[in-house]
């Protein structure tokens, strides 16, 4: 089950997509304003962000939008778009895939379902298992090999995170803002800590976050080759 939210002022849209996301038990929030939509996925936290460009955007905006770190370092993002505003999501727009109107729920569903599996690693169920490494995302579990990991709560959520976001790197200050909220006022190396610490109890074999050189952390994407630094 995730978070969605969908920006657009079309009833029709809102309907087709809340009936399919809905239909894989997906909580779903709608909002028209692209500026109320921002405010809620701070407070919200949503997997992905469907965004509609039937509100007006121009190219320029869209950018800006979807530069907001409220965006940019938690959710994905799929655009609702018209042949005649592909120039919109062109090269350059941080946008991960898009959605033609008229809407198909059919579509709706896969393209979600898509985007979820490309960002969390695979998800089955409520479970992320990335090789040896399962996050019983409704039991707050964590094995390692079939054997249980202790974490405390901070470690967890950092973990959760980061594996949910597999390949993303993220800054230490995107980690404070996101796992420990705004309101934190803990320095960056709160960040540098708990990672040590949850290497030391997940990486028994082998490795899963690494350090990328002069931004933050990421977890290693299962697709790929990557280094602890």
């Amino acid at each position: 089950m995730e978070h969605v939210l969908v920006i657009s002022e079309n009833a029709g849209h809102v309907d087709t997509v809340t009936a399919a996301l809905r239909r894989d038990g997906h909580l779903v929030r709608t909002e028209p304003a692209v500026e109320r939509g921002l405010l809620l996925a701070r407070d919200w936290n949503p997997a992905i962000v469907i965004v509609d460009l039937d509100l007006g955007l121009t190219a320029g905006g869209l950018a800006a939008m979807l530069r907001d770190p409220l965006v940019r370092d938690r959710a994905g993002v799929l655009a609702i778009c018209r042949p005649q505003q592909f120039g919109l999501v062109g090269p350059g727009v941080p946008v991960d895939d898009v959605m033609l109107a008229p809407l198909d729920e059919d579509e709706v569903r896969l393209r979600i379902g898509r985007l979820l599996w490309s960002r969390t690693g695979g998800v089955t169920g409520s479970v992320l298992r990335h090789g040896g490494l399962i996050i019983d995302l409704e039991r707050y579990t964590v094995t390692v090999d079939d054997a249980v990991v202790d974490l405390t709560y901070k470690e967890y959520e950092l973990l959760r995170f980061l594996a949910s976001n597999a390949g993303k790197p993220f800054t230490r200050e995107a980690l404070l803002n996101r796992v420990w909220g705004y309101d934190y006022y803990g320095g960056s190396r709160t960040v540098d800590v708990h990672i040590r610490r949850i290497r030391s109890k997940i990486e028994r074999h082998e490795p899963y976050i690494e350090t990328v050189r002069n931004v933050g952390y990421r977890f290693i994407d299962a697709s790929r080759a990557g280094n602890n630094e």
